[in-house]
């Protein structure tokens, strides 16, 4: 390493941390007007990036119709989206939506004081775990949950906000349908000309990495629900019990690696206080834990890479970090954007790294050589 490119480094660690300082002694110092802020941004945000999300799910569908069914008006194809869209939403709240609602209230009001029961059992037949228990139990007092609780409170009182996230996720998810591509050439449009090539061809790449994620994600997570609702079925619990759990497995999937087995932890908890009615019987929590890492593996290395195709190539661990670290930095907004984010970062740094080999590879021009004088 040359010592120009060294001292290149060192400037641009030097700045970097300047900023990251600066920008820790701002939120010290603007903490009450930057959370204003950050609230106002959330509110726009929030139902944006939901609305994004919805339509990279919704957008071949909207190809489907132009491409093969010949529905040339722009607006008559997303109103038909849209249309589909709500009887799916519709039919899914009725015919399964309402179980898992009712499975989750029931879970929580009748099963929780059962599992609750057993723990405290299970403590005081193993002494050796009581002071553990007991510190956790310390730790999770009134006191420390008031704040969450405030919190909650304070989100359950600002339901005008909510009704206004509702409400604003159709009208930007109808603008993203029917004037995305207006919206990029706007954005487009104010970037120097000699830029703007790299800019179109950088969003392009952005696009179809995150709609591919998206719609491979969606896909994997809704079979991942099935299959966990079958294994849970196959294990003894009834259909209701086992629907709510897989369904709830299934969307905590969207985080890798630690979404899964979060999850697992209410049904094996529940096995034990219906053990009786279980194939396995006190050893079901076992065979929860295997068929479910069997099915994890299976989603890892077969289903997702099938579905996603390797032009995706976001590593779960790309994955997870990018969900705490912009979700720290942004909060819910930043947890929503975190994949379209982590798409364009991934898409620009393969965008500039094949620049950078096509003007390695691209022989260099000779110089041309000095004519030699014409000789008198």
């Amino acid at each position: 390493m040359t010592e120009k490119k060294r001292t290149r480094i060192l400037q641009n660690l030097g700045i970097l941390t300047l900023s990251l300082v600066s920008l820790y002694y701002i939120n010290q110092l603007f903490n009450d007007q930057l959370e204003v802020f950050r609230t106002a941004i959330n509110s726009i945000v929030v139902p944006f990036g939901i609305a994004l999300f919805l339509s990279y799910l919704v957008e071949p569908m909207l190809r489907l119709l132009e491409k093969h069914m010949k529905v040339q008006n722009r607006l008559l194809a997303v109103v038909i989206v849209f249309i589909i869209i709500t009887v799916a939403i519709v039919l899914f709240l009725y015919f399964v939506g309402i179980i898992i609602y009712e499975q989750g209230v029931s879970f929580f009001e009748n099963d929780w004081d059962n599992i609750v029961l057993w723990v405290n059992k299970f403590i005081d037949q193993n002494p050796s775990i009581e002071s553990a228990y007991q510190s956790l139990q310390d730790y999770i007092s009134f006191d420390n949950a008031s704040p969450v609780i405030f919190n909650v409170v304070n989100i359950v009182r600002s339901i005008g906000s909510i009704v206004i996230i509702i409400v604003l996720i159709p009208v930007f998810l109808f603008f993203l349908l029917k004037e995305k591509e207006t919206i990029f050439e706007g954005i487009v449009s104010v970037v120097p000309k000699k830029y703007k090539h790299h800019t179109r061809e950088l969003g392009q790449r952005a696009n179809d990495v995150i709609q591919k994620y998206f719609n491979g994600r969606f896909l994997v997570m809704f079979i991942m629900s099935i299959a966990l609702t079958i294994m849970f079925m196959a294990f003894g619990f009834n259909f209701q019990r086992s629907l709510f759990f897989g369904f709830t497995l299934g969307f905590l999937d969207i985080i890798p690696y630690i979404g899964g087995f979060i999850g697992m932890t209410l049904p094996i908890l529940y096995s034990f206080t219906v053990q009786d009615t279980l194939l396995l019987g006190e050893w079901t929590f076992i065979g929860l834990i295997a068929v479910n890492l069997i099915i994890q593996g299976i989603q890892g290395n077969i289903l997702q890479p099938y579905i996603m195709g390797k032009e995706v190539n976001m590593h779960p661990l790309l994955v997870l970090s990018s969900f705490i670290f912009f979700g720290a930095l942004f909060g819910i907004a930043g947890v929503i954007l975190a994949i379209p984010i982590t798409g364009i970062i991934k898409a620009s740094a393969q965008y500039f790294n094949e620049l950078k080999e096509d003007e390695e590879t691209q022989p260099k021009k000779s110089s041309p050589k000095p004519k030699k004088l014409a000789q008198k």
